[in-house]
This record gives C-alpha cells, sequence and structure tokens, in this order.
C-alpha cells in the first residue's frame, strides 16, 4: 500500500471523473511530497464550500439567494423582484451558446441590479444575521471539520466567491464562533452607514466570470500568509472557477477539483477540460479532506 492508496479508491468511485489520471496522479504524488506547510486553499464558496442539495434533496440557498428568501419581511415585494432576475439572467449564466465575453454584461448587470435593490432596502447587519441564521446556506458535509483542521494546520484558505461577502462571514461565524483566522475572504464586500444600513458595495465587482487577478488587490493581506505556499488545492462548481488561481502568486502545481452538482454530458465534458478531477453529484468535502490529510502525514512522516 502506498502513500496514495486511500485517494486512489476515491478516485475510482463512479461519480469521481479524471480527463488524464496520469497528470492528477503526479500532482497528487508532489503536492503529498511537499507536505501541509507548502500547499494554500483557494475555493469558491456558493456549491462548493456549501451544499447545492440537502440530505431530503431540496436545493440548497446560495449567498444572495439568503436575500430572495427573506427580503420581504423588510421589504414587501423584493423577493419578488430577485426572482424576477433570476428568471432573466440564470439562463444566460449557463447557455452553451454563449462565450464568457458575450455572458460578461449581462452577469454585471445582474449583479449591479440585485446589489442595487439590497441598498435600496435598508438592511441592517442585524438583519443579515438574522436571514442567514435560518437560511439554507449550509456546508457541506465534512466541511466544519475540514477547515477546522486546516486551522491547526496553518494552512491559508482563500475563498474567492461572486457571491455576498459579508454572508460567507456571518455564516462563517455563527457556525465557528469566528471567521477562522487562516480565512481570507475575496467576494462582494457590504459598507455600512452611520445607522448601521448597507449603503454600498465594494468594488470592483465580483461575477461569476471575472474571478482572476482582475479584481484582486495587490496590496491584501492575505498576500502574505500565502507567502512560500507553492501548491494550490483549488475548489469550485464552475467554469468560472477555474482560473481563481490567476494573480496568486505561486510556482508549485495548482490541483483543481471540481463539483458538478447539476450534472449534463456537456458540462461534463468542459468541467474535464478545465478541472483535474470532477465530482459529481456529491455534497461532501471527501476528496479535499482526504488530500490534505495525506500531505499532513508525508509532512509528520518527513519529520
Amino acid at each position: 500500500m502506498t502513500i496514495l492508496s486511500p485517494l486512489d479508491t476515491l478516485l475510482s468511485l463512479s461519480y469521481v471523473k479524471c480527463r488524464d489520471r496520469a497528470l492528477v496522479e503526479r500532482k497528487l504524488r508532489d503536492i503529498v511530497a511537499d507536505g501541509i506547510d507548502k500547499l494554500m486553499v483557494i475555493t469558491d464558496f456558493d456549491y462548493t464550500l456549501s451544499r447545492a442539495i440537502d440530505e431530503e434533496g431540496e436545493r440548497c440557498s446560495t449567498t444572495h439567494g439568503v436575500f430572495d428568501a427573506f427580503a420581504d419581511e423588510i421589504q414587501p415585494g423584493l423577493s419578488r423582484k430577485f426572482t424576477d432576475l433570476k428568471n432573466i439572467y440564470y439562463p444566460i449564466e449557463f447557455d452553451p451558446h454563449m462565450t464568457i465575453e458575450e455572458k460578461t454584461p449581462h452577469m454585471e448587470d445582474w449583479w449591479n441590479t440585485s446589489h442595487g435593490y439590497i441598498v435600496s432596502a435598508g438592511f441592517t447587519r442585524h438583519d443579515i444575521e438574522g436571514f442567514v441564521r435560518k437560511s439554507r446556506v449550509l456546508l457541506r458535509s465534512g466541511a466544519e471539520s475540514w477547515l477546522r483542521g486546516l486551522q491547526s494546520s496553518k494552512v491559508p484558505v482563500v475563498i474567492f466567491s461572486a457571491g455576498v461577502g459579508d454572508v460567507i462571514e456571518i455564516k462563517l461565524q455563527q457556525q465557528f464562533g469566528q471567521v477562522p483566522p487562516n480565512v481570507h475572504i475575496l467576494g462582494n464586500l457590504m459598507s455600512y452607514d452611520a445607522k448601521g444600513k448597507v449603503c454600498a458595495f465594494s468594488e470592483p465587482l465580483i461575477h461569476t466570470f471575472c474571478k482572476n487577478s482582475s479584481v484582486i488587490d495587490k496590496a491584501a493581506p492575505f498576500h502574505r500568509a500565502v507567502e512560500a505556499r507553492p501548491n494550490v488545492l483549488l475548489m469550485g462548481d464552475s467554469l468560472g472557477d477555474v482560473h481563481m488561481d490567476v494573480g496568486i502568486d505561486h510556482q508549485g502545481h495548482t490541483l483543481r477539483v471540481g463539483y458538478l452538482n447539476f450534472p449534463s454530458d456537456h458540462l461534463l465534458e468542459k468541467f474535464l477540460h478545465g478541472y483535474d478531477i470532477v465530482i459529481i453529484n456529491d455534497q461532501t468535502i471527501n476528496i479535499p479532506e482526504t488530500i490534505t490529510k495525506l500531505a499532513t502525514v508525508a509532512q509528520k512522516t518527513r519529520v
């Protein structure tokens, strides 16, 4: 039995696909051999760290979806406006016949209009905390213990999200008591006025198809945290997540793990070209956790 045997077992499961198994194994061998102190995690949040489907088979919520569900409590009729936006723009986001360049202005319109609605409603931080507490934003099975393990090992985790950064922050605070110190959130963050109401969103806007160096502040504190971390475990659930490591300095391997939550043959083919490992309709964190555990064991063995 080799040190990679547990991962060999997982990679052989029917819902786990690799386009180039030899390349995946080569990356894994190097990442594991380098050890956990040479690794960073760059991950999407919505439907990547969080579940897409709950244990009853019902669809979970995204960070923007929190407002779809509960906005009417503050401004009656607003939830319908969010739903109308989704009905217009969601089909565009996943249209296989449109290029990213063609989709981008539509995504900008969607995000900007949605954020405008949030600002106009005058939600307070307290309102949003209540929304999140009763929302269907749920972490993947095993994600809480995995994140605690990464904190213990001091592995930097960069959450790179086109969602609402404050919702991610609040969810982690409610789950862990605080945002773990090794976690860095890149997302659409809110500003609050003197009365504690949302008055603006951070710029530049982050939407599905611009998660790269164009929206990363070169002075952001996380840059220092990822120094001397040449290897990247990248996790996403859309083709827009594939290049989240662009603009983050590292010189080792990037192992791309993609969650295909709502599979189709067409999307599977595209995912297999974008990601090293594709996990189909699975709501656990098992494979990323196995990778980081192997890197931890290898380092302890070396020491």
